[in-house]
């Protein structure tokens, strides 16, 4: 319709890799991302720099990871690297929390926090928000502190949030 028959352009020959780190640095720089748009593209861009970079032997981190692609990207945006991790943390959402996320109806950093339960236990967290609103940072802590003692039922869960509300008497 415009006429144009001809537009410029440029090839480069570039591996998969390579290509996802163009992609995410292009897309990241938008004003207004999205908490799980900036988890996916970072997650991405991670995966990406840890399998061009390789393993050097002599590299190794304080928890003996050879590849500091966190850190990388945490220069160029011009974060922290636990920032970055934060962020690529909530990858690890189920859908529907990372949406609660995007809408600004679960804060960060209880999303990171929530983001270290099992899928399952998710799913039950995020009916529990959905029916009764949000839970606060201290309640996520028990849930963690309960799920690494010992194996949670969904009953479990409501137990500890519901006896956890300010002014409630535990249960029995």
């Amino acid at each position: 319709k415009a006429g144009i028959t001809e537009l410029p352009a440029f090839v480069h020959n570039i591996s998969r890799d390579e290509a996802v780190v163009e992609m995410v640095d292009s897309n990241i720089q938008r004003e207004n991302i999205l908490p799980s748009e900036k988890a996916k593209a970072y997650k991405m861009k991670n995966e990406a720099l840890k399998r061009t970079a390789g393993r050097p032997k002599n590299n190794l981190s304080q928890n003996e990871t050879n590849c500091r692609a966190d850190e990388a990207i945490a220069e160029q945006v011009g974060d922290s690297r636990a920032q970055v991790r934060r962020d690529i943390r909530l990858s690890e959402l189920i859908p529907e929390l990372l949406e609660y996320v995007d809408l600004m109806r679960i804060p960060f950093t209880s999303a990171v926090e929530i983001s270290y339960l099992d899928k399952e236990i998710q799913k039950w967290l995020f009916e529990y928000i959905r029916d009764n609103g949000l839970v606060k940072p201290k309640q996520i802590a028990l849930l963690r502190k309960a799920c690494e003692t010992g194996i949670m039922t969904e009953g479990q869960l409501i137990a500890i949030l519901n006896d956890s509300q300010p002014g409630r008497t535990p249960s029995t």
